[in-house]
């Protein structure tokens, strides 16, 4: 797990930078902003939900203005932990009639696999989102075949290139779905190494595939952070909500 954290620092950054993301992204006007934010500087109970929230995670707990929030436990590839606040997506005013699909590829190694399937679960089930994951081999005619048709059939794709320097399928399965006219989230590893394991080396993006929107980040906790502030925008964007 990471080093120790102080709750009530925690929760009020992740609430601010979540609502500059807000912000920065056209869901939030100036005025309705700075509105929550002075209701979050001014909020004499965070200090005790704060430490409540850490104290019995992950059950929830009720915070003014953002309903109820839950601290969840999400995991890096080298098995340590880290805290995250789940709970601040935008309501829907009425559910979708059915889920969304996300087609997610991702270099199949046991240490990403667990990881990154648990931690996208916690990421997307608030938005009715369900997740479908990508073949193992691609040279196999089945596979690949199956591969197509999960991200024709799809909403959106997630792809992540963790480890995936001399595998070229997760790059394949991002070339697909940018023919196929999918919306997606490309996540490009940036850093070195994780504290506790090595993984592979990372490739980077094929150039004729730079003009994609990126997500680069460090470690899984930059990561879903990047990835849950930036979610709602991403979907209304794609008239996805």
């Amino acid at each position: 797990m990471s080093g120790p954290v102080d709750p009530v620092v925690f929760i009020r950054q992740f609430i601010a930078d979540f609502l500059e993301s807000q912000l920065l992204n056209g869901l939030l006007s100036t005025e309705e902003y700075h509105v929550y934010l002075r209701h979050l500087q001014k909020n004499t109970n965070l200090t005790a939900i704060s430490e409540l929230l850490f104290e019995n995670s992950p059950d929830p707990a009720l915070v003014e203005n953002y309903g109820p929030l839950r601290i969840v436990y999400l995991r890096e590839p080298d098995r340590s932990e880290f805290p995250f606040l789940q709970g601040l997506s935008k309501q829907h005013s009425k559910e979708r009639m059915k889920d969304l699909v996300c087609f997610v590829g991702h270099r199949f190694l046991e240490d990403i696999e667990r990881s990154l399937r648990f931690n996208l679960v916690h990421l997307f089930e608030p938005h009715q989102i369900k997740l479908r994951w990508s073949g193992y081999d691609l040279s196999a005619r089945d596979v690949f075949e199956d591969v197509v048709a999960g991200i024709r059939g799809a909403d959106l794709c997630l792809f992540d290139n963790l480890g995936t320097l001399n595998r070229p399928n997760v790059y394949i399965e991002i070339g697909i779905a940018h023919a196929l006219g999918k919306p997606m989230l490309v996540c490009e590893y940036t850093g070195t190494r994780f504290k506790r394991r090595r993984m592979p080396d990372t490739g980077s993006v094929p150039s004729d595939l730079q003009g994609l929107i990126r997500i680069q980040y460090r470690s899984y906790e930059d990561l879903f952070r990047r990835l849950y502030f930036g979610l709602p925008a991403f979907l209304e964007k794609h008239q996805l909500l």
